[in-house]
């Protein structure tokens, strides 16, 4: 890499991997950050080989959302990721896991190939360059022993370069950790506040411009810094009718985003909302 990682043992002990039709393949930047995706990384799900590294994702997935009740069905996997858009992440061979790892994982005694610690998938939308971040797990806090602080970060910010994203949406709710995963890349023009479309409402809906600096910045590249916007509202996560407020001037015209990451004060957790002009 031609930038600094705040966690390099992240680089130097595992590798890359993408979970893609081929013909998205041809699209993606398949050596991301001048870090090559080994072929045998690069996993088609139209090959019945590719079924023991899929089942490890969904199984990566139930660990990470299943104890909060939102694991995907497989059906989903392909419909809604593999086939339209990809999977990106970062994993350990099979030999290199420790027995408690392996029996988390649920790997089989027979397998030899890769065991996914992370992935960021992404679904291309309307035009061409902007992509909506669907999925983002890491193994990070099921195995802290491994040494992976920051895994989240960095394999969010290699999935957004091999996609060659310009802009990523997402949708998240206003007290899901993830936001200070997201704001590291940048400001988050928010789209929605209150998102009754979604099964929870308190649902934001976000877009980001992906920048060199953004991706560094997530990386922790201790070289770049971000300009931040002053916050002219504090959002209390749980103040249902302050994002509906928010949802109503967004609605009548005015431009806001999330200047930083979300900020703790005693039991109450509030997020700074910056103004954009219009």
């Amino acid at each position: 890499m031609d930038f600094g990682i705040k966690n390099p043992r992240i680089l130097e002990s595992c590798d890359l991997f993408v979970v893609a039709t081929p013909w998205n393949w041809a699209h993606f930047d398949l050596c991301p950050f001048g870090v090559p995706i080994a072929e045998e990384n690069r996993i088609s799900p139209l090959l019945l080989d590719s079924e023991p590294f899929l089942r490890l994702l969904e199984r990566l997935d139930a660990l990470t959302f299943g104890p909060e009740g939102m694991p995907m069905p497989r059906w989903v996997f392909y419909d809604g990721s593999e086939l339209p858009g990809g999977i990106a992440g970062f994993g350990r061979r099979a030999e290199r896991l420790t027995a408690a790892q392996r029996a988390a994982m649920r790997v089989p005694l027979s397998y030899e190939g890769l065991v996914p610690f992370s992935m960021y998938i992404a679904i291309p939308m309307l035009p061409s360059g902007s992509w909506m971040g669907h999925n983002l797990a890491s193994l990070n806090g099921v195995f802290p022993e491994a040494g992976l602080s920051g895994l989240a970060s960095v394999t969010k910010a290699f999935g957004l370069r091999i996609y060659r994203a310009r802009y990523q949406f997402g949708a998240t709710q206003w007290r899901s950790r993830a936001l200070h995963i997201h704001t590291k890349f940048g400001p988050l023009d928010l789209v929605t506040a209150y998102t009754p479309a979604h099964s929870d409402p308190m649902t934001l809906t976000y877009r980001v411009a992906i920048t060199l600096d953004g991706l560094r910045h997530a990386c922790g590249d201790p070289n770049v810094h971000l300009e931040r916007l002053r916050p002219h509202l504090w959002l209390d996560v749980d103040d249902v009718a302050q994002a509906c407020r928010l949802q109503d001037e967004i609605e009548g015209g005015a431009r806001y985003c999330i200047a930083d990451r979300p900020r703790r004060e005693g039991e109450r957790l509030r997020v700074p909302i910056a103004r954009r002009e219009t």
